[in-house]
């Protein structure tokens, strides 16, 4: 949802940005690979040992990468099928790390909480199904909806729980992360849903053309 309607701003904020750098030589592809470095490290050393609010900061910055990277591409070459690759697999990698990390911190902290373990698990497999269903249907030519939840939902939600529940409020992280597993559960439904519909569309005949427009 968020990208659906924030796509368009950011990029009229970013092009000047992406304009100058890529007269620095900078690429897109070094860009993501550069925040995903950020991202994976502040995750570890932040949210691993219970600095979730600077964890949350920290990683907030880093995701303006992901901002900029796409930005670049579009001032530079345009973008290119590796450079998607390459950023598609970089948002796996840094999604998996910042919930294996909060993982790693509850389990440290409050191993009890059997609860958050559960959502957090939830929302790494979920997150990543999420994923998978748009492009496994892209590749198969399907057209499927954004749906509830995209990346963008997912990481403000965490992110946002996470920074609560370092300032001391009760329940944040559950609260945020059983959001972001049910939405993410809905969102693969109306993927999925939405790549049936358009197959049996497909496979419809097309409707005969009236006597007069033959």
């Amino acid at each position: 949802m968020l990208s659906e309607f924030g796509r368009s701003g950011v990029t009229r904020v970013a092009h000047p940005l992406a304009t100058f750098l890529v007269r620095m030589g900078v690429t897109a592809n070094g860009i993501t690979l550069t925040g995903l470095v950020l991202t994976c490290g502040a995750a570890i050393t932040l949210f691993g040992t219970g600095h979730l609010v600077a964890g949350a900061i920290v990683i907030a910055a880093c995701t303006l990468l992901d901002l900029i990277d796409g930005a670049v591409a579009r001032a530079g070459d345009g973008g290119s099928p590796y450079g998607a690759l390459v950023d598609a697999v970089s948002d796996r990698v840094a999604d998996g790390v910042i919930l294996a990390s909060l993982v790693w911190w509850v389990v440290s902290a409050d191993p009890g909480n059997g609860y958050a373990l559960g959502m957090l698990l939830a929302c790494l497999v979920l997150s990543q199904v999420v994923s998978y269903s748009k492009a496994r249907g892209d590749a198969g030519g399907l057209r499927t909806p954004g749906g509830l939840m995209e990346r963008a939902d997912r990481l403000v939600l965490v992110l946002l729980g996470a920074g609560l529940e370092g300032l001391g409020v009760p329940w944040a992280l559950e609260v945020a992360i059983t959001a972001v597993a049910v939405g993410s559960l809905i969102t693969v439904v109306q993927r999925v849903w939405g790549g049936r519909a358009d197959y049996l569309d497909r496979l419809r005949p097309a409707e005969a053309p009236a006597a007069g427009e033959r």
